[in-house]
């Protein structure tokens, strides 16, 4: 029997709520030692004075778990097509110590951040209030230019490895993709796991 493809679509984005996110599947590797990195330090004044920071390109495990964070909802509850086209994830950081997450329609998750003491490319991270914390560890910068994005790589506290970029825009150039994109690869995260989101349909 053959389906319309918008019948397919529905029947797919069914399927994917009632199955909710697989975490398992999105996890893609242990943490590993992060190499020192050949980028310009990262400007803390540059990152504490951009609100808000987009969150563009990242792996599938760190868009997972920043979205449960944010809904505060279990992964078997949260549909595949809720995060991907529902997140509209942003940052706030501020020179405090709090980084704020807000997405789906101005839900927030506070964070609480401690600079490590022998690199101040690095902070440890953990979620604020809720019932769950899905995404907490130590972010480490291992790429930036210091104008318009920065490359975090997380070793969170469950010993997965995940990585996402802070962008001072929605979209990044296909330059910049390709230049993240390789460093990804170089750093050993696999390329079937990384993911864009889309904010043309985000309402503020």
């Amino acid at each position: 029997m053959w389906y319309s493809l918008s019948a397919v679509v529905t029947l797919l984005c069914i399927a994917s709520v009632v199955q909710g996110l697989d975490l398992k599947s999105a996890n893609d590797q242990p943490c590993f030692n992060i190499p020192t990195p050949k980028t310009p330090k990262l400007d803390e004044k540059w990152v504490h004075s951009t609100h808000p920071m987009y969150f563009p390109v990242m792996s599938t495990n760190s868009l997972y778990r920043v979205s449960l964070n944010v809904l505060q909802k279990e992964a078997k509850d949260v549909g595949f097509a809720t995060v991907y086209y529902d997140a509209c994830l942003k940052w706030d950081m501020y020179d405090n110590g709090t980084i704020f997450s807000t997405g789906f329609n101005g839900l927030r998750k506070e964070y609480k951040t401690k600079t490590l003491v022998d690199n101040p490319d690095a902070f440890t991270f953990v979620g604020e209030g809720g019932y769950k914390d899905f995404y907490s560890g130590t972010l480490y910068t291992t790429l930036t230019d210091n104008k318009s994005f920065f490359f975090a790589t997380v070793c969170m506290n469950n010993r997965e490895m995940s990585w996402g970029v802070a962008s001072t825009t929605p979209t990044l150039t296909e330059e910049t993709k390709k230049k993240i994109f390789d460093h990804a690869v170089s750093l050993g995260f696999n390329k079937e796991d990384f993911t864009e989101l889309k904010y043309d349909t985000c309402e503020n």
